[in-house]
């Protein structure tokens, strides 16, 4: 079983992962985090137009740079096989930074009404267009939004549910705000399921230290990094999973959280990955094991965490 249960009631080298390097009672430990500690690192500035205009550069190649790619695809099936669990014919779910609507799509091929948001206008589009092109036009609704603005939306009837995908959620500023918004769009006891970068992975420690480049090495230990894209700064942040969890603790249980990414490696490795496909396969058959182990969990390429409603 894929996920381990919690004991409590342009660019040419785009990484899903990482977008900067394109240029047990969970509820009794999470109390102890301080909210406004999550994302310690929050600017004055506003980030969301650098945001934009990066996820507007990144949208035409990034199905050709990672979701058509190996590693892509072997982390989308992962998430995939949570997200059917939780979510099938009838309900309505709201997703967070869609992308080019790959996993939208997913949705409404099994019933899922789905409201897709995204802040970039051009991935907007682009999942847009998939969606009409397969038949499902109906079946979702596409919105311009960044993941920091959803309080805008105005609904009658709750969410049963909410899906990101990826880093997302790893460019917002404030976490524990997002996942207020959130609280207040979902239905009591609905679900949410968020994927997000994991902040240990040997992976990058070995591959990066092999290449003399240390401080790549260890980046996700930190809080996060900031670079200057397109004369604004916009920041990756790398939360642990209790952190995420207390951002998400006054609306939200966390039920279950599992490891996307042990054995196979982090998408920089594509090339290794299509060199060597039954190598690639073993490895991603493996992780449907590792991922719910609690030790190597932690050092997992992206997190996968279930939150419950509260009610």
């Amino acid at each position: 079983m894929f996920f381990a249960h919690v004991n409590s009631p342009n660019p040419k080298a785009l990484v899903h992962a990482d977008p900067l390097r394109f240029g047990d009672s969970f509820d009794r430990e999470c109390a102890s985090v301080k909210r406004n500690d999550v994302l310690a690192s929050t600017r004055r500035m506003n980030p969301i137009p650098t945001a934009r205009a990066f996820w507007d550069n990144a949208a035409e190649t990034y199905d050709r740079d990672f979701t058509e790619t190996v590693v892509g695809k072997t982390r989308r099936k992962a998430v995939w096989r949570e997200l059917d669990r939780l979510f099938g014919m009838g309900q309505r779910v709201l997703e967070l930074n869609c992308g080019t609507g790959v996993d939208a799509l997913h949705l409404a091929e099994r019933g899922v009404k789905v409201f897709a948001c995204d802040i970039s206008s051009r991935m907007v589009k682009l999942a847009r267009e998939r969606v009409v092109s397969a038949g499902f036009g109906n079946a979702v609704e596409f919105q311009v939004l960044a993941t920091e603005e959803i309080g805008k939306l105005d609904t009658e009837i709750p969410f049963d549910g909410v899906f990101s995908n990826f880093s997302g959620l790893n460019c917002v500023q404030n976490l524990a705000a997002t996942a207020d918004d959130v609280a207040r769009l979902v239905r009591p006891r609905g679900r949410i399921l968020l994927c997000m970068i994991g902040r240990f992975v040997p992976w990058d420690i070995v591959w990066y230290g092999i290449h003399g480049d240390f401080r790549r090495a260890v980046q996700r230990l930190g809080r996060g990094t900031s670079r200057n894209i397109a004369g604004g700064f916009m920041t990756v942040h790398y939360p642990s999973v209790r952190e995420i969890a207390g951002a998400f603790g006054p609306g939200f249980a966390l039920r279950k959280w599992g490891g996307v990414g042990i054995g196979v490696p982090p998408s920089y490795m594509e090339h290794w990955a299509r060199r060597l496909p039954r190598i690639t396969s073993g490895l991603a058959a493996a992780d449907l094991f590792l991922g719910s182990v609690p030790l190597l969990r932690n050092m997992a390429d992206c997190v996968l965490l279930e939150f419950e409603r509260r009610v």
